[in-house]
């Protein structure tokens, strides 16, 4: 899960044309004004003011103008090397046994989710709900929620969607359903349990349904499903250190 969203992320991030920027020669002895079009790893295409578009090789440009593109335009190639979490990393950069504070600094310095309040008002709030996804996946924003164990440290993830009205849970919710589930599967394979999406009438209060179930390698399951809360539905991604079996459908 966190290296696919790693790239559904970085392909999110558009490389926009129409910036004027001043360009420079290796050595920085020729200068010119030019607007950026597009980039590829070796190449760049400007657009020079007053001029046609012409390309110019990377190793052409001032390391200054190399760095500049590679932050503002990557390749996705070099999003992707960029974003990459560790190989102990479950979602994110997030790991189970992180204690609150590790947790906290890396959603600080996350590019894939965001808070919506200020980081002062953490020791009265907590951050359940506080962290969500930078852009949405299936057309919704996923809201972090973390649960701990005795040492205070982390011990499961749960990603919930906004909350929708039942009449919204087959048009907008199962979408992103299908849009999570099409992101896991790459990384984690073929599931230990697949069902259709649970019924929203099959749904009772504080409980979360799973129609998917894997394995994590190093320990764990993730499980992809949805859930309800008092009149509000979501679709939910449960990160857990526990090992849970698949349940035998009838």
């Amino acid at each position: 899960m966190p290296r696919i969203l790693a790239l559904t992320f970085a392909l999110l991030f558009p490389l926009t044309a129409g910036e004027i920027w001043t360009w420079m020669n290796p050595d920085g002895s020729k200068t010119f004004k030019a607007e950026f079009i597009r980039r590829d790893k070796d190449t760049v295409t400007l657009r020079p003011v007053g001029g046609k578009e012409l390309s110019i090789g990377m190793d052409k440009l001032h390391v200054d103008n190399q760095s500049w593109l590679k932050k503002n335009h990557p390749t996705d190639a070099e999003v992707q090397a960029a974003e990459l979490p560790d190989d102990g990393a479950i979602f994110d950069k997030l790991k189970f046994g992180d204690n609150r504070e590790i947790v906290i600094a890396k959603l600080k310095a996350s590019k894939m989710v965001k808070a919506s309040l200020d980081s002062t008002f953490f020791g009265r709030t907590g951050i359940n709900g506080i962290y969500r996804t930078v852009l949405p996946i299936g057309g919704l924003h996923c809201f972090l929620f973390f649960d701990w164990d005795k040492a205070d440290r982390l011990k499961e993830i749960s990603l919930r969607t906004e909350d929708k009205a039942i009449g919204e849970y087959e048009t907008v919710l199962k979408p992103c359903w299908q849009a999570l589930s099409e992101l896991i599967v790459p990384i984690y394979g073929k599931a230990l349990q697949t069902t259709k999406l649970t019924a929203a009438s099959d749904l009772t209060d504080g409980q979360m349904l799973a129609s998917h179930i894997w394995r994590i390698e190093r320990g764990g399951t993730v499980m992809l499903g949805s859930s309800r809360m008092r009149d509000a539905y979501q679709v939910s991604v449960l990160f857990t250190k526990d090992k849970i079996e698949p349940r035998r459908i009838p």
